[in-house]
């Protein structure tokens, strides 16, 4: 029973007296891998699009009634942004635009208060869309 406390002690010790101490982390890439990377990089600029997500609202094949529901979102959610695209044959009503699912599902529950029927989807979403 002593050792053990002894032991409890003595462990508990050593934890308290470590100290933490920073330490630097150097990167050395060989020119096959920066070659690569500037590869990539010069393909990914010629990309206009980003695999991003946006929430659809509504989904209707109706032209008045996509400006309906336009008109009722801007009213309940001023702060949102909103927009209507046209994929045949339907009209979807969608908002915002985010780099990740999880940005995307704090803004979905807020929306599903008032549209319980909403739902995030992946698309490609153009850059300049981002810096609205």
């Amino acid at each position: 029973m002593k050792i053990a406390f002894l032991l409890s002690i003595v462990f508990s010790l050593f934890i308290g007296i470590g100290q933490v101490q920073s330490q630097q982390v150097e990167f050395i890439l060989s020119p096959g891998v920066e070659k690569a990377r500037e590869v990539f990089m010069k393909e990914k600029l010629k990309k206009s699009t980003y695999r991003g997500w946006r929430i659809v609202v509504g989904i209707t094949r109706e032209r008045r009634e996509i400006d309906a529901m336009q008109r009722e979102f801007k009213r309940n959610f001023p702060e949102y942004s909103i927009e209507w695209v046209y994929s045949n044959p339907f009209y979807r009503l969608l908002s915002g635009t985010y780099l990740n699912r999880w940005d995307a599902m704090t803004d979905l529950e807020i929306i599903r208060r008032e549209y319980p029927g909403a739902f995030e989807m992946n698309a490609d979403i153009p850059f300049d869309k981002f810096f609205d």
